[in-house]
């Protein structure tokens, strides 16, 4: 056996036995916790009420009603589609004089804009505003294990701007 053969046989049994118990501290490291089940999501839930204080207008003005709780103030449609920071009821009865909403699992935290929205039509574009809860400035606080109630009131003569102008935000 010449030297350099010597050499590069006692290089690759070392580096071998490198890359043997490298891989399973590696592998070790990249460990999250085993198989212990990932943390809950800390939760409450939202109960509420929404009166209709005006006449419907017709049926066919309305894809869908719902209540709609923001983790912050949409400055246009296109900001609806951060359904990750949104929570919403189930869609709600047309043409009733009050109605009842209740969202579960909502996830902890304080709700800046939130209230009865309706879609005119298919575009998911098409929703808007047609009511916004109004108490303590419209701001609310979900706390983990316990329900939140708020109440709405729609009219359909006098609906909300959208976006809200006095927050800087132009129609």
């Amino acid at each position: 056996m010449k030297c350099c053969d010597a050499k590069t046989s006692v290089f690759n049994a070392v580096s071998g036995g490198l890359i043997l118990l490298a891989l399973p501290l590696a592998l070790l490291s990249a460990c999250d916790g085993g198989i212990a089940p990932p943390e809950t999501t800390r939760v409450g839930t939202i109960s509420g009420t929404v009166t209709y204080s005006s006449p419907w207008p017709p049926e066919d003005q309305f894809q869908e009603i719902r209540f709609v709780a923001l983790r912050f103030v949409p400055r246009d449609t296109a900001d609806f589609l951060q359904l990750n920071r949104i929570s919403f009821s189930d869609p709600l009865t047309y043409g009733l004089a009050a109605d009842s909403f209740v969202v579960a699992d909502v996830p902890v935290g304080f709700f800046p804009y939130s209230g009865i929205a309706r879609q005119e039509t298919d575009d998911i574009f098409s929703w808007g505003p047609i009511g916004l809860y109004q108490e303590s400035d419209g701001v609310f606080n979900v706390v983990e294990g316990e329900t939140t109630f708020v109440s709405v009131v729609v009219d359909f003569t006098s609906p909300p701007d959208f976006p809200t102008p006095a927050l800087g935000y132009d129609r």
